[in-house]
């Protein structure tokens, strides 16, 4: 009888787990068994390494052969178990101590081929973070996920083709390359604000929500431009920092969309209209993955025509704004997703798209009702509405400004902002995420500011929540200003942000 012993990991929601791997090679009929709570595809993997070890001119065991993926009470999933498995078996008989050591302190990710070959795999960078946390010094990744790997120093990342190169690696045969450290470098442009033709209400209000991390709503006749003002929302902002980089890379990891590398931008996700709960906040059978506003995590979440859009799942958005993550509950476990995302809305004014009522030719309830999914809770909850124009533009406008200029205005807002609540020593670094309450009692606008703002109140034009929230905008106005005291005009601009869109008042 004879065990070999590896390391791999096993995903539960952004994060890994280490999974501790055993193979048993003894006296029994021939058969390879796999046990410790595997899915389908870890099972089917018995007969895929198999092959893929034979046909690496290497040798199989002919007598029974028992897989044990520990910790046995938890469920596994995904294909990334592969190599590790193999290893595990094939190590087991290996006559040197030494490899078979080597082998029990690294920790190994892959899909095996049939031909032996490394295939990609999802979870590459949270499995990183897992082994770092155990204090495994060695992890040894398919050369495809050598881009993803570039974002961690520790623990040593070593890449690898195939199965039978991992094994002269073991053997101390063969030298295995590591990632290169990535750099964010200069990043090439995405959509230009320069291409918005007029609109300077929206383009101002997209500055604004960037530079305070606010959520916004545009409504207006279609084609004029609110998918256009939203694609370019995330140039606005600033370049993901090492520790945002991670966090959001680990997300898109997770569902397998990293192999061109970590993501150092804000990203930008926009779900059609027809999305579902399970895909706007995550889920899913067996074990569930981050939905659009996890994937949206220190970016924007885009969505358009939310006429469309059911109200039980534009409802479902308030947690995850408040909060900032997901917590999605099965029977045997709960998940967290993080979800600190700006939220972007856009809708027509109406089902004919007409921008002036006597233009309409929807029926008076129609007009009246049409966004009536909108609940009020969740419009309590946006910043910043704006209407934008299809009349009254141009055909072109050389002086328009770009999204490099709008994002060196930001920049130094995000800095003001950043600096302040530093020195306040709250976590917070854009004013959207400022305690309403910390920022009522210390850090209030002028008198006679807040003294207009509470007569707003007063007449019940504007909640608790909306006055919380006119004085975060105010404050982000007033840091783009330059200022050190939201004043009374910053105060009357804010709720002019947060308010009229044709004729109605959004509060």
């Amino acid at each position: 009888m004879a065990l070999g012993r590896t390391l791999s990991t096993a995903q539960q929601g952004v994060h890994a787990i280490v999974i501790r791997v055993e193979a048993n090679v003894g006296p029994g009929l021939p058969g390879t068994f796999v046990v410790g709570m595997a899915d389908t595809a870890i099972s089917e993997s018995r007969d895929r390494i198999k092959t893929a070890v034979q046909n690496s001119s290497l040798q199989w065991p002919k007598t029974k052969v028992i897989i044990n993926l520990s910790p046995a009470s938890m469920r596994k999933h995904g294909s990334q178990l592969d190599l590790a498995m193999a290893l595990a078996v094939l190590v087991a008989n290996h006559p040197s101590p030494e490899v078979r050591y080597r082998a029990q302190h690294t920790l190994f990710l892959g899909e095996v081929a049939l031909d032996g070959a490394l295939v990609p795999v999802s979870g590459v960078l949270p499995a990183l973070l897992a082994a770092r946390e155990e204090g495994i010094e060695t992890v040894i990744i398919p050369e495809g996920n050598a881009a993803e790997a570039g974002l961690v120093d520790y623990p040593t990342v070593r890449l690898a083709s195939s199965l039978d190169q991992v094994l002269r690696w073991l053997e101390g045969e063969e030298h295995l390359e590591t990632p290169i450290p990535f750099t964010s470098g200069n990043q090439d442009g995405g959509p230009d604000m320069r291409d918005v033709i007029g609109q300077p209400e929206a383009r101002f209000a997209a500055e604004v929500a960037a530079a305070g991390g606010h959520h916004m709503l545009m409504i207006g006749p279609p084609g004029s431009g609110k998918s256009m003002i939203a694609e370019r929302l995330p140039g606005l902002l600033p370049a993901l920092n090492l520790k945002q980089r991670i966090e959001v890379t680990a997300v898109h990891s997770v569902v397998g969309r990293t192999f061109s590398g970590p993501i150092s931008t804000a990203p930008f996700i926009a779900p059609h209209h027809s999305v579902s709960k399970a895909a706007l906040l995550g889920g899913g059978s067996g074990s569930p993955l981050p939905g659009a506003v996890s994937l949206a995590h220190h970016g924007v979440l885009f969505l358009d025509e939310i006429s469309e859009i059911p109200a039980s799942i534009l409802d479902t958005l308030r947690t995850p704004l408040e909060c900032g993550s997901v917590r999605i509950v099965r029977s045997r476990h709960d998940v967290t997703f993080p979800a600190q995302f700006q939220l972007v809305l856009a809708a027509n004014p109406c089902r004919c798209g007409a921008e002036q009522a006597h233009e309409c030719k929807c029926t008076g309830a129609s007009r009246a009702t049409y966004l009536n999914n909108l609940s009020g809770p969740l419009r309590d909850r946006l910043d910043i509405v704006v209407a934008t124009r299809s009349k009254g533009g141009v055909l072109r406008s050389d002086d328009s400004e770009s999204s490099e200029t709008i994002a060196q205005r930001v920049a130094g807002a995000r800095d003001r902002s950043r600096i302040r609540w530093s020195h306040q020593e709250l976590n917070a670094t854009v004013n959207a995420y400022v305690d309403p309450h910390f920022l009522r009692r210390h850090f209030p606008a002028s008198d006679d500011a807040m003294a207009y703002l509470s007569a707003f109140l007063a007449e019940g034009t504007i909640s608790q929540r909306g006055c919380d929230r006119a004085l975060k905008l105010a404050w982000t106005l007033c840091d783009l200003d330059g200022d050190d005291q939201p004043n009374l005009d910053h105060i009357a601009r804010a709720i002019d942000l947060r308010g009229s869109t044709y004729g109605e008042v959004l509060v």
